[in-house]
């Protein structure tokens, strides 16, 4: 009976730090702000109502990021929070350069068309 009770007390002593690393993420929870909380819970709602290809891109997306070195890291949420403070028209010609939705301006169509014909006018008078 005594080793049975020595086990157990071992055994619940090497137990005791796995107990409180299952309770850190709980701590942490409790250590949120209302508004924390739910922004968060708001979040998981939407990700659980994506498809399931779209969760594992975002899940792919996730894992990228948490790869990145700390000061890549740095640097993209710094340029993110510029963008976020530009104004709205130019934000949506950034989006659209990005895309590559952007139509081009009347004077990048000439310059364009112009560099073209010279190129065609150099064939042609190659071949002749």
């Amino acid at each position: 009976m005594k080793r049975l009770i020595a086990r157990y007390s071992l055994l619940g002593l090497l137990l005791l730090p796995c107990a409180s690393w299952a309770q850190e993420p709980y701590e942490q929870w409790r250590r949120l702000s209302p508004s924390d909380k739910a922004a968060i819970e708001r979040n998981f709602q939407r990700w659980r109502n994506l498809p399931p290809e779209r969760q594992d891109y975002l899940r792919r997306e996730w894992e990228h990021w948490r790869s990145l070195p700390e000061e890549r890291r740095d640097t993209l949420k710094q340029r993110f929070d510029e963008f976020r403070k530009l104004p709205p028209d130019q934000r949506q010609q950034w989006r659209d350069k990005f895309e590559g939705r952007r139509q081009l301006f009347p004077e990048e169509k000439r310059a364009l068309r112009d560099k073209l014909r010279t190129k065609d006018k150099k064939r042609y008078k190659d071949k002749d």
